[in-house]
């Protein structure tokens, strides 16, 4: 930059809103010339004096403003519009809200399920599971087991300590017993 920077260019670097290019153009024009740096730091006084001031300054209504804002506001009357949904305003609200209590209300507790037994009957299945076991004929309390203890316990010539055992299902017969 060969020229010197005018006052609205130092103002928008002084701001931060020039782009990265110009921004380091300016930045590197404001340490080489000193007419322009004197202009950039006469800006940032100005500046900085306009922003104190601005602060130390208590904005207050004067109370004739202030009592006509308040009255016009009180006297303010709503538009149609603005009146039609006030007055449908408590129709959607109170279902809404209905909708709200009934849906925690739903969800919070297990609606419909106090006292109620239950749907799946264990006796069912524990019936079932015996009348599988006593149709196994391999099973140690099956049917076949049932007879082995019986032919065992009428066989005369068979030890009676083999009969107790089986009997109380400590020794199970052996298919050889049961020829006998």
């Amino acid at each position: 930059m060969t020229e010197h920077l005018n006052t609205a260019l130092l103002i928008d670097y002084l701001r931060r809103e020039l782009p990265p290019e110009d921004d380091a153009l300016v930045l590197a024009h404001l340490e080489k010339c000193p007419s322009c740096r004197r202009e950039y730091e006469i800006e940032v006084s100005l500046s900085d004096a306009l922003k104190t001031a601005a602060a130390r300054e208590e904005f207050e209504f004067p109370s004739l403003v202030a009592a006509r804002v308040w009255e016009e506001i009180r006297n303010a009357r709503p538009s149609p519009l603005a009146q039609i949904a006030a007055f449908f305003r408590p129709s959607f609200a109170v279902p809404l809200v209905a909708a709200a209590v009934l849906a925690a209300f739903f969800f919070a507790t297990p609606f419909g399920q106090h006292g109620l037994t239950p749907k799946i009957n264990a006796a069912y299945y524990l019936e079932a599971h015996a009348a599988q076991q006593a149709q196994n004929p391999l099973d140690e309390r099956g049917p076949a087991a049932a007879q082995l203890i019986e032919i065992a316990a009428q066989d005369t010539s068979a030890p009676t300590e083999l009969a107790d055992d089986v009997s109380q299902g400590l020794a199970a017969p052996s298919a050889f017993d049961a020829v006998r």
